[in-house]
C-alpha cells in the first residue's frame, strides 16, 4: 500500500485541507478533507474503490460524507451488472466513478496513450447517470508548485461531457499538482508539512487517515 498526500488549496481560503490516498494493487482509499474559512464546517468524504488491477473494471465502491450524511455503495459483477444502494443501475455498467480518475491518470502516464476515453459517474450522486470522459495529454509546460518554485511538467486535461474540468501536472510520471475546477492540490511528501497551519480538527482527520 502506497500513501500519497496532497495539500488542498482554495483561491480564497488558501491552504485549507488535504487529499489523502492509500493506493494498493487492487484498491484505492481516498479521504478529502478541508474547511473553507474559519466559520465553515469541515468537509469530509471517505471513498473506497476495489478493482481487478484496472479501475475501469471496478468491483465495489463505498462513498461516505458524514457532514451531509450522504452514503452510497455499489458493486459490479463479472458480467457488468452494477448495483448501487441495492438497486440495479444498468446506466453505470461501463462507467467508472470520479474518484477512480486518479488511477486512470496513473495508468495513462505509465503508458504511451495520448488520449484515454471512458464513461464517468459521480459516486456522491450515482443516480444522476454517467457522462463521457476524455483524458488528454497536452504536452509540457511551466507550472508553479506550492512553495512558489516552478517546474516543467506534463499537463493532463480531463474533459467531461465536452467541457474541460480537472487538470493534472506530472513530473516523471507522478502527479505533483491538480486543478479541481478552481481549487488546487499539491503533492507533499512530509506529513508534518502537510498539517502545518491547519486547525486541530483538520489535523486530527488527516493523521487519523494517514496512520499506518
Amino acid at each position: 500500500m502506497r500513501a500519497e498526500h496532497h495539500a488542498f488549496v482554495d483561491g480564497d481560503a488558501g491552504r485549507c485541507g488535504a487529499i489523502l490516498r492509500h493506493v494498493g494493487s487492487r484498491s484505492l482509499r481516498t479521504r478529502t478533507v478541508f474547511r473553507m474559512g474559519e466559520d465553515a464546517p469541515v468537509y469530509l468524504v471517505d471513498h473506497v474503490v476495489e478493482h481487478d488491477g484496472d479501475v475501469r473494471r471496478w468491483t465495489r465502491f463505498t462513498y461516505y460524507s458524514p457532514v451531509s450524511q450522504s452514503r452510497h455503495s455499489g458493486t459490479r459483477d463479472a458480467d457488468g451488472t452494477v448495483r448501487v444502494d441495492g438497486m440495479v443501475a444498468p446506466e453505470l455498467s461501463d462507467a467508472v466513478g470520479a474518484y477512480g480518475e486518479h488511477l486512470v491518470v496513473a495508468q495513462m502516464l505509465a503508458g504511451d496513450e495520448q488520449t484515454v476515453s471512458y464513461v464517468q459517474f459521480d459516486e456522491g450522486e450515482p443516480r444522476e447517470g454517467a457522462q463521457r470522459a476524455d483524458l488528454q495529454r497536452c504536452g509540457p509546460e511551466v507550472t508553479e508548485l506550492l512553495d512558489g518554485s516552478t517546474v516543467d511538467a506534463e499537463r493532463i486535461q480531463l474533459v467531461v461531457g465536452g467541457r474541460a474540468t480537472n487538470a493534472h501536472w506530472s513530473v516523471d510520471g507522478v502527479v505533483v499538482k491538480s486543478d479541481w475546477c478552481g481549487a488546487w492540490s499539491f503533492l507533499v511528501d512530509d506529513l508534518d508539512a502537510l498539517c502545518a497551519g491547519l486547525d486541530a480538527e483538520l489535523v486530527a482527520r488527516i493523521r487519523e487517515f494517514a496512520a499506518p
